[in-house]
């Protein structure tokens, strides 16, 4: 299982930070470095990462496709790969409601007929050889006439396709080479999806999932830090999505008190509306004893663990981060690199 870290939650980091702190977690043994387009652009501060790094791999986790065409989405994944030797992983998806609705003004229609032309495209521009003519005659996106200019350093460049529904789950296993998850999944709910929508994928199709992680040796201040990042999928901007998985997880109870917490403005009540149940079997938090221990749970089940530092996530109260903010943000990334460092000197629970 590969393991790696993800860039989230905005605050004051800059883009000098992450390419420091991506050096940091590629010598600490990280395999891969991801950051989500939302509070940075898909491409840019990878590339920063990409130029400052040798072995991990790089990517957006995810891409918002109503923000790109296919198109020139699978032109920049070229030249992103070229740029990085071959290390790029192409994260796509249709993106949050929010964002899309309210943000850029567009209205989600047909995301699953979206999604899959959306991949076809990538994967045509992605894998052509420089002359070749690219053609798609699809329902949502459509290209005729286009050739390539330059030949891609691989034939084979990963495209995974972020889903939050069985439907999208069951659509990456048919068009995409891996399927990109969210956070707040345990380990028998990923079972459960690769059982019912994923039978029959080849041995090499990706399955990425990403967990919050909080490591101190106070254990108790590691579990108030995965709260707050629960809480946090809740407030400013909400992620329906996440209130749909702890439903679907038996934690509809959990979920009632968050909201109705958060509308109340009490964010405290919030807090404490996260069970002890919903950090065991949701997040990854304690001690590093206890952290390896959680990664250990998803040994066999996943492809890729991707790591979400919940220390550096703070409830968003509109565009302002309300907590950590630039240095502090950064050494809260101190703990995770031990976790890191504790990984690849053959740390295991037990």
């Amino acid at each position: 299982m590969r393991i790696s870290l993800m860039f989230a939650g905005g605050g004051g980091m800059t883009v000098r930070d992450m390419v420091d702190l991506a050096v940091e977690a590629e010598a600490a043994g990280a395999d891969g470095v991801f950051l989500p387009e939302a509070w940075r652009s898909g491409f840019v501060t990878i590339t920063a990462i990409a130029a400052a790094t040798e072995r991990i791999e790089i990517g957006p986790y995810v891409v918002n496709a109503h923000a790109h065409s296919p198109l020139f989405t699978g032109i920049a994944a070229v030249d992103l790969d070229e740029f990085s030797n071959g290390r790029l992983v192409l994260g796509v998806g249709s993106g949050n409601k929010v964002t899309n609705e309210r943000y850029q003004g567009i209205p989600v229609v047909k995301p699953l007929a979206k999604m899959r032309d959306y991949v076809a495209v990538l994967h045509r521009v992605t894998r052509a050889g420089r002359g070749t003519r690219v053609d798609h005659d699809g329902t949502m996106h459509s290209t005729s006439g286009w050739h390539a200019q330059v030949q891609p350093v691989r034939p084979d460049l990963p495209v995974v396709l972020a889903a939050t529904s069985p439907r999208m789950t069951r659509m990456a296993g048919e068009v995409a080479d891996g399927v990109a998850l969210g956070s707040l999944l345990g380990v028998e709910h990923i079972r459960q999806l690769l059982r019912d929508e994923l039978v029959g994928v080849d041995a090499d199709f990706r399955v990425m999932a990403s967990a919050f992680v909080a490591v101190h040796e106070d254990r108790e201040v590691a579990r108030d830090a995965a709260r707050s990042a629960v809480v946090n999928l809740f407030a400013g901007k909400p992620h329906p999505h996440y209130d749909s998985l702890l439903r679907q997880q038996g934690h509809a109870n959990v979920a009632d008190a968050i909201i109705d917490a958060v509308a109340a403005d009490d964010i405290l009540a919030a807090h404490r509306a996260v069970s002890d149940e919903v950090l065991n079997a949701l997040t990854i938090c304690g001690t590093v004893g206890d952290c390896i221990a959680g990664i250990d749970r998803y040994r066999g089940v996943v492809s890729d663990l991707i790591l979400v530092n919940a220390s550096g996530m703070r409830y968003q109260e509109g565009d302002e981060a309300v907590g950590n903010e630039g240095s502090e943000l950064v050494r809260s990334f101190d703990p995770i690199m031990d976790l890191l460092r504790a990984l690849r000197s053959g740390g295991r629970s037990g």
